[in-house]
């Protein structure tokens, strides 16, 4: 169900946890390198998430600035916000220096009730001096001055409720809807002198609209809808996003068995709302779950583990591909129930989650897993190979940023000896790398993608390197950042990768522009290089190649 990503999708995330909760007035980002990728802040307060703030990415000028859009009201004190991102706009990596959140420790609103919240009493004292309203790099000494100057004149312009007030409401659901206006909740003779003009003069008239709705929803109880044949009306449901479908099933009962149609549901797209998914939607969705093939459970974290290994139980025999990734609650024991339920996974992520050596073992109990994400797990050498030799078809390998001690030899062999179908393989930031790892890999005719770089130590000589890349003809996509050992001579033998589409030599020192320029004449696929930190490249050759290959997407950072 790709439909249910928004507009924007969110590409990856951080956590940030300050020491004091508080209600949260600003949150300013302090975007050093790259900015405009921010396109949500999230807070967590009493174990849910509430978003604060959200727009698209933005295209604005690479220079440094302080980020800081406004805000939602948030009713409950936070000390742990989440920022979403999306690069799909930006030429190079983003950098973060700081994220400073700004609050109160009492809930405060503006005695103006034109203003929803401070943020806006805020911003209606800020002169608007660029296109970037939510930039203030420009004053940035003065970057907090309207939060001092309001500090100084809080009780003429606000109103402040102490904690113990606040409680009672708190456990309700009132205030999320009334918003600011919460605190104008007319008294009791109010209320009722309300409600006695509301019976006199308008309650006859809401019953004729309700009679008059009512009859004409009895003459056409579906509309045109229901003389549409079933394969057009499912042809038709199939582009609905799972809101949609809920929504839809509230209307009628014919509305609500077609919504329920298990057909709709065999790939789901839950990471868009990570912030909501718990027990109930599982109850809720499971008896839609009959052919559920593909599913996305990535980021979550309101369900326990307990919960998914039931609901895996229920519905994962089919499954085919499941991602996990970063999703908080995911254990050994569910790592269990996955290798004896999910029989015929193809795909699993499991990239961020806290999963033990021992948990991870489990996985040698599936045999048909084409590509496997550990990212960030701990593993052990004995279990890599356990899981590789239990897998043949294992197209795509990623452990990188491993934390046990691994031997990649070892891992390398036996996927040279039982995945002759291998495509890539991720080895970013592995301890240890020799020469013998390239051997390995050489046998593996098929790879389309590798990532040795961040290696913390690198062994062995150029004589292998070179071999790998006589052997697998059909590379794609090469990652060597700050991958150390390897002299001029050995990089040009990259120009003998004719498909290559995707270059990363970041920190390269000994490559010459000669051999640099090798690349782009020989390799006419090629898309994009990165020569970021290539001390012997200069500006001017990275000036003349850009204007020489424009189908080459040339990257050098200036940081």
């Amino acid at each position: 169900m790709p439909q249910n990503n928004s507009n924007v999708v969110g590409q990856d995330y951080i956590d940030i946890e300050y020491y004091e909760a508080v209600y949260p007035i600003r949150v300013s980002i302090y975007e050093t390198f790259n900015p405009g990728s921010v396109i949500r802040i999230w807070a967590q307060g009493s174990d849910q998430w509430f978003q604060l703030w959200s727009g698209p990415p933005q295209i604005v000028r690479p220079v440094s600035r302080i980020f800081s859009p406004p805000l939602k009201m948030c009713y409950t004190k936070i000390k742990m916000i989440r920022l979403e991102f999306n690069h799909s706009l930006l030429d190079y990596y983003t950098e973060l220096d700081a994220v400073l959140l700004i609050g109160t420790s009492e809930l405060v609103f503006p005695k103006d009730q034109t203003y929803k919240c401070l943020t806006d009493l805020l911003m209606s004292t800020i002169p608007i001096c660029n296109e970037d309203i939510h930039n203030l790099t420009a004053n940035c000494q003065f970057a907090h001055m309207d939060i001092d100057n309001l500090k100084n004149t809080l009780h003429e312009h606000c109103v402040i409720y102490k904690s113990n007030i606040l409680e009672n409401f708190q456990l309700s659901k009132l205030i999320p809807q009334l918003e600011q206006f919460y605190y104008y909740v007319p008294t009791l003779k109010e209320g009722y002198n309300s409600m006695q003009q509301f019976l006199l003069k308008e309650y006859s008239k809401f019953i004729e609209d309700i009679q008059f709705s009512s009859d004409e929803s009895k003459k056409l109880p579906c509309g045109n809808f229901s003389v549409l044949p079933i394969e057009v009306i499912q042809r038709i449901l199939k582009y609905l996003d799972l809101k949609s479908l809920c929504y839809m099933s509230r209307v009628n009962r014919y509305f609500n068995n077609l919504a329920q149609d298990p057909l709709l549901f065999t790939s789901l797209n839950l990471k868009p709302y990570w912030n909501i998914i718990d027990k109930r939607l599982f109850e809720f969705l499971t008896p839609r779950y009959k052919y559920l093939r593909k599913l996305d459970l990535s980021w979550s974290c309101r369900f326990s583990n307990i919960e998914i290994v039931k609901f895996i139980n229920t519905c994962g025999s089919f499954l085919t591909h499941l991602r996990l990734r970063c999703s908080r609650n995911i254990t050994d024991i569910v790592v269990l129930e996955i290798s004896r339920t999910c029989k015929n996974l193809k795909e699993l992520d499991l990239g961020g989650c806290s999963v033990s050596d021992r948990g991870l073992l489990y996985l040698a109990n599936l045999q048909f897993l084409e590509r496997l994400d550990l990212y960030r797990n701990y593993v052990t050498t004995f279990t890599l190979c356990e899981i590789v030799r239990s897998n043949p078809r294992l197209r795509y390998l990623l452990i990188a940023n491993i934390q046990g001690e691994v031997d990649i030899g070892n891992v390398s062999e036996e996927l040279r000896r039982h995945c002759p179908n291998l495509e890539s393989v991720d080895f970013w930031k592995a301890h240890v790398f020799t020469s013998r790892y390239l051997i390995e890999l050489s046998e593996c005719k098929n790879l389309r993608e590798v990532n040795f770089g961040w290696c913390g130590y690198t062994t062995g000589d150029g004589e292998s390197f070179r071999y790998f890349l006589s052997s697998c003809q059909y590379l794609e996509k090469i990652f060597l950042p700050c991958f150390r050992g390897l002299t001029d001579r050995d990089l040009k033998a990259l120009a003998s990768c004719k498909y290559l589409k995707q270059l990363d030599l970041v920190g390269a020192l000994s490559l010459t522009a000669d051999t640099c320029h090798t690349f782009f004449m020989r390799c006419p696929e090629l898309e994009m290089i990165d020569l970021s930190y290539c001390d012997n490249i200069s500006d001017h050759f990275i000036e003349q190649w850009r204007q020489m290959y424009p189908r080459v997407a040339i990257k050098k950072t200036k940081h």
